[in-house]
């Protein structure tokens, strides 16, 4: 075995080496490590056999290769040498690298993970004897998630419950929920809240920082600029069928009671 093996042998011991593999609707997401050399990872990949890769004729993958900056030489690489070769259907190349994700789009490669509905994937089934999605009864799943710690760049959760994340919600983390959604920590990664078609839901942010959230069907956009809750805790609800963003008056309160009794200043 040569010197180049034998440190990769050592690199791949440590946890943070390894490739991470996390079960999708639509198939399964590779989490890549980012401790690896661009060339240590194609080599740890092309050892992975064909078989391993085999899915229902309907699914795929998508590669999520975290903050790393990827070169030219590396997607090339990764196309000729795995997808191609291994004959892997590849829904979305992912990352928290902007150069990376620029990159992606100019090859024509898809960034985004594919939604709930794609070839003829669904959102899960009920029957008569389970709660169904109703927003004039309000008679929905009362199901909660909750995800101790922050999310990560590449971390996605979907459920059709409630969703609580006790922690932060990083940029590149993602949550789809069938219910409201409250993240304790900094919002900074995408939400979309009600995504089976309920209305009635709502979206808790201890420190709102996102451009974008989702609520239903429809879209809210920020501006840090122009936003004036902008890093405030805040609520966001759908009222006539519009984006409403609150911020969190009582909290605000309570911290201001808090820190007048101590004698400190906010």
């Amino acid at each position: 075995m040569n010197i180049s093996n034998l440190n990769l042998l050592k690199k791949l011991r440590k946890p943070e080496a390894h490739i991470k593999l996390e079960r999708m609707h639509y198939g399964i997401k590779f989490l890549l490590p980012e401790t690896l050399s661009e060339d240590e990872l194609l080599r740890l990949l092309v050892r992975i056999p064909a078989s391993a890769y085999k899915l229902p004729e309907e699914h795929g993958i998508s590669l999520d290769f975290a903050g790393r900056e990827c070169s030219r030489r590396l997607i090339l690489h990764m196309l000729n040498s795995i997808v191609w070769e291994k004959g892997i259907k590849v829904f979305a190349w992912l990352s928290g690298n902007p150069e990376s994700v620029k990159l992606f789009k100019a090859a024509g490669l898809s960034t985004v993970e594919p939604p709930l509905n794609i070839e003829g994937a669904k959102p899960p089934e009920t029957d008569e004897k389970s709660p169904k999605y109703d927003n004039h009864t309000r008679n929905h799943i009362t199901s909660l998630k909750i995800v101790y710690g922050s999310m990560r760049s590449g971390h996605k959760v979907e459920t059709e419950g409630d969703v609580l994340v006790w922690g932060h919600l990083n940029p590149g983390a993602e949550i789809v929920a069938g219910g409201s959604v409250i993240v304790a920590g900094r919002l900074l990664g995408v939400v979309h809240a009600g995504g089976y078609g309920r209305n009635d839901v709502f979206v808790w942010a201890g420190c709102f920082e996102t451009p974008q959230v989702r609520i239903a069907n429809k879209l809210c956009f920020a501006d840090p600029k122009s936003t004036a809750s902008w890093g405030k805790s805040v609520l966001i609800t759908l009222e006539e069928g519009t984006p409403v963003i609150r911020e969190n008056k009582f909290l605000h309160s309570l911290k201001t009671r808090k820190s007048e009794q101590e004698g400190i200043n906010l």
